[in-house]
């Protein structure tokens, strides 16, 4: 008899064990290190084609600060000056900013947590598993926001809100009640896409694109510190670049 408890025993906990076992079988591993995929003079393969970034549909009046902004730095390149924005002031990119991958970034994944490492800054974003997403009001503003995620089969959906108002992309305005939806999956064991949409009420509608990466197997991120702020402002308030040797 006791023989014949375990054995219905060991059978139900196998059952009850098969299904998440499975699950976890099943969840794809974006741990490693990647880079922005195609890099600059890299052919591009039509299967894993990005969706470009668009201009911002922004209503006005904010609309019209971006069109200002946008003429303001065509005119600080045309003059060869620093375009003013916050790589200048030496901070970090924030959300949704740092995912672009400018330059490489590192995920470490596990069941509970995903972080996202980007070398520039040493940015880290922190991504919990399986919790309700905040409202934007209850979390204390910050650079990268309040992200949560959860698997749809293969693809991890992340939502995040709590972004500082001055945290910009494409020197676009947003409230801080500005919401962001990833939706990270495979295209291929080594390359990644990342879905992006903007929701805010800045927005005529989401502000969609996206990313796709490169797995980089075996590189280390290297340690990015904005030490030397390189530019500095006359008493005519001109913004000049200070040159090494001068």
């Amino acid at each position: 008899m006791r023989a014949l408890l375990v054995l219905i025993l060991g059978a139900a906990l196998a059952a009850m064990a098969g299904p998440a076992a499975a699950q976890s079988a099943q969840t794809p591993d974006f741990s490693g290190s990647w880079e922005r995929y195609p890099q600059p003079g890299e052919t591009v393969d039509p299967r894993y084609a990005r969706i470009e970034v668009p201009d911002p549909p922004l209503k006005q009046p904010w609309l019209a600060e971006w069109q200002a902004n946008q003429a303001k730095l065509a005119a600080r390149i045309a003059e060869s000056q620093p375009p003013g924005d916050d790589y200048i002031k030496c901070l970090p990119d924030g959300m949704p900013a740092m995912m672009q991958g400018m330059f490489p970034m590192e995920i470490f994944q596990r069941p509970e947590q995903i972080n996202i490492t980007q070398e520039a800054f040493n940015q880290t974003r922190r991504i919990t598993m399986n919790e309700p997403l905040p409202r934007w009001d209850e979390v204390d503003p910050t650079f990268y926001g309040r992200s949560v995620a959860h698997w749809e089969d293969d693809t991890l959906v992340i939502e995040t809100t709590g972004i500082k108002d001055y945290v910009r992309f494409r020197w676009a305005p947003h409230s801080e009640g500005m919401k962001i939806t990833e939706r990270l999956r495979l295209l291929a064991p080594d390359i990644l896409q990342n879905l992006i949409v903007v929701e805010d009420e800045y927005l005529e509608r989401p502000w969609t694109y996206s990313y796709t990466y490169h797995r980089m197997p075996g590189y280390r991120l290297l340690e990015y510190v904005c030490e030397d702020n390189r530019d500095y402002v006359d008493a005519e308030g001109n913004v000049t670049l200070r040159l090494e040797g001068e």
